[in-house]
């Protein structure tokens, strides 16, 4: 758990519901149990059952004392008593209207946990229900998977408590350690299919999410024994806080994560994907991907070094080459010194080089093949190995050992020399047992495990600064340019050389106003700008550069002519920002906002050099300078930028920001000087 003190680790905890006899039960009870074809209590029933479920198991019928070969009784109570005391987990499988009770029953007899398949509440628009649903649930503290949920499935509980027809693998196969946490039913269905739910180790579906979010699911995984990597299917945008105090326990825990949010098209959300990318999530753009980039997150070891890729197939070779280069993912240059070794074994139409084709003249050679693996393993670039091989399915027994022999004896080499060789097919549905299936999955995930490893504690202060923020949040009211401009100067941020001169009130002529502009243009050197700066307004538009004090004079006139309609208290906010021409330089926008699910630092071009490329960055705050530097670095057009003062800045205005009670603080920047600048105040602060 990564806290900056007791009272935070109290309070996190508190917040986060507990579900570690949910996700591993030993025992269990189906409310609502029948043999009806086709209902959830029966197929849940029948899973368990098929499963070998080894745990207590019993069920609630009014009148049968036993549905399916389960011992039934009446009430909550009586199941309870038939397995000796209170449930791990209940599975509620009966209407709307019946959940409540019988969840308050649960949480009052000390039960770990329920699942509740009923759908009718809010998902109809029926808050009241769901409302119902968690106070009766919150009475004692009971978790609650659901309402509306296609269940949870623990494969090394054998417990799949699960609405639909599930098979787990068989008994005494070995998951990769993958985890699935889904917003979607419909999609835990296809995951739990896809390859049998070979490798998973558990897969919760959270329906309505009432109670158990993606942040308390993936908080409660973190520490789970045998979770190794997370994969995240997402419709919805995560409580901030919540979220990044679950990825900074994944972090703590190395736990690895994958990510599909589906509607980014219509919804984007960029400081979602920069806490994530925080967190060393990697990105996927469909339900295959994310699931086979979880499984090589999982089977992977992390390693700062180069990547090798072995195969029999050229056009594997060829293909790994391309999609390392797409992924970032560096292919090790093998030393003279291995090359010379893998010559002496590879066949003379094989050439020595990464990615290595061994050729089909090995097949089935297990002995030479371990040794060629050991021997590019062995190479001081080497951190990771893949061996690429498809498995056609159907094969007759007989030509299935010599590829069974083939890529035994190449994994085999690899553990030699003690580095990771993860076994990869090319084809969905050509995968040998505990492949991870594509080559694009496998060099995403490489591409994250051989990047520094995500810092908990960074993600554990984006939290800290997530939970400060108020809920609901309170309206906001723009303040005045220069009132902006002084609370950047006073945070030490360099603004342009200025004055302020304040708007009079109607009796004061404006001849004298004019007078007082003029002069403090005169002292601060022509050429100037002029504006009118009036709270609750935002930026006016650039204003034209002034080069007389008689141009001034008429400018001043012509802004009093706007401002006559001010009313009082606005006018007696209102100045006239008298400026210096900003040097000439690449303008940069930096807006720190709360648009998003944490508090953020958006980074992007200013003026026409926006409107052209358009391009922004977005990073979590706190943010230091030097996370600044590297982020704007990565923009089109920064070549020429003074990062060291451009970087300084921003992070005094990130700080600005956190700790002075904003909605946004937007400034554009030219080589760390404040050019312009807009401020959205809580109106609680």
């Amino acid at each position: 758990m990564v806290a900056t003190d007791g009272a935070s680790d109290a309070q996190d905890d508190a917040a986060v519901p507990a579900l570690a006899r949910l996700l591993s039960p030993r025992s269990v009870v189906v409310v609502g149990a029948t043999d009806r074809p086709g209902s959830y209590a029966a197929q849940t029933l029948l899973n368990l059952q098929r499963a070998e479920f080894g745990g207590g198991l019993a069920g609630v019928h009014p009148r049968h004392g036993k549905i399916l070969g389960v011992p039934c009784r009446s009430d909550l109570a009586g199941a309870l008593e038939v397995l000796g005391g209170p449930a791990d987990a209940v599975v509620v499988a009966t209407t709307a209207a019946t959940v409540p009770d019988y969840l308050a029953e649960a949480g009052r007899l000390g039960c770990g946990g329920a699942v509740v398949f009923a759908g009718g509440f809010r998902e109809t628009g029926d808050l009241g229900a769901e409302q119902r649903l968690i106070a009766a649930a919150g009475r004692h503290g009971l978790p609650v998977i659901g309402p509306n949920t296609s269940g949870l499935v623990s494969t090394r509980s054998r417990a799949p408590l699960w609405g639909e027809p599930v098979t787990l693998p068989g008994l005494g196969r070995g998951d990769d350690g993958l985890a699935l946490i889904t917003e979607s039913g419909s999609t835990g269905m296809l995951m739990l299919a896809h390859r049998q739910g070979q490798g998973l180790h558990t897969v919760v579906s959270l329906g309505n999410a009432s109670m158990v979010d993606t942040p308390a699911a993936l908080s409660n995984l973190a520490a789970t024994e045998g979770v190794r990597a997370v994969a995240l299917y997402l419709e919805r945008i995560p409580d901030g806080p919540g979220l990044a105090t679950a990825l900074a326990r994944c972090a703590q825990a190395d736990i690895r994560l994958a990510v599909l949010r589906t509607g980014r098209r219509r919804t984007p959300a960029p400081v979602l994907d920069a806490l994530l990318d925080e967190a060393g999530a990697v990105r996927c753009r469909d339900v295959h991907q994310l699931l086979e980039t979880a499984r090589a997150l999982a089977q992977g070891r992390r390693s700062s070094k180069a990547v090798a890729v072995v195969t029999s197939s050229d056009s594997d070779a060829a293909l790994a080459a391309d999609l390392a280069e797409d992924h970032g993912v560096e292919l090790a240059e093998l030393s003279k010194s291995t090359c010379k070794d893998l010559a002496a074994r590879l066949p003379r139409t094989a050439t020595p080089a990464n990615p290595l084709n061994h050729t089909t003249q090995l097949w089935a050679d297990s002995t030479t093949l371990a040794e060629i693996t050991a021997t590019v393993a062995a190479d001081p670039g080497v951190g990771t190995v893949l061996y690429v091989q498809d498995e056609p399915p159907g094969l007759h027994p007989e030509d299935s050992a010599e590829w069974l022999a083939t890529r035994d004896g190449a994994l085999r080499g690899g553990t030699r020399e003690d580095v990771d060789v993860l076994l990869v097919a090319g084809m969905p549905g050509q995968e040998p047992a505990g492949a991870v299936s594509g080559l694009s999955a496998a060099m995403a995930a490489m591409a994250q495990l051989r990047s520094p490893a995500p810092d908990p504690e960074r993600l554990a202060r984006i939290a800290t600064v997530a939970e400060r923020e108020p809920k609901p949040q309170p309206s906001a009211h723009l303040i005045a340019e220069h009132a902006a401009k002084a609370l950047l100067d006073q945070a030490g941020i360099d603004v342009l050389r200025h004055a302020v001169v304040p708007v009079p009130d109607k009796e004061r002529g404006d001849e004298a106003v004019a007078a007082a502009v003029a002069l403090a243009a005169a002292q601060i050197g022509f050429p100037v700008t002029l504006r009118l700066s009036v709270p609750g307004t935002g930026s006016s538009p650039d204003a034209p550069a002034l080069n007389s004090a008689d141009k001034v004079s008429r400018k001043v006139t012509e802004l009093l002519a706007g401002a006559a309609d001010l009313d009082v208290i606005t006018r007696c906010n209102a100045a006239f920002l008298i400026e210096a021409l900003a040097r000439p330089g690449v303008p940069l926008t930096m807006t720190a906002h709360r648009d998003g699910p944490v508090p953020a630092l958006t980074i992007g071009l200013g003026g026409a050099w926006g409107q052209v490329l358009g391009e922004t960055r977005t990073v979590p705050l706190p943010v230091d300078a030097e996370r600044i530097a590297v982020a704007t670095a990565s923009l089109p057009g920064t070549a020429t930028v003074d990062l060291p003062a451009t970087s300084r800045a921003a992070g005094r205005l990130a700080d600005l920001f956190v700790n002075g009670g904003f909605a946004e603080f937007r400034v554009t920047l030219t080589d760390g000087t404040a050019v312009r600048a807009q401020a959205r105040r809580l109106s609680s602060i």
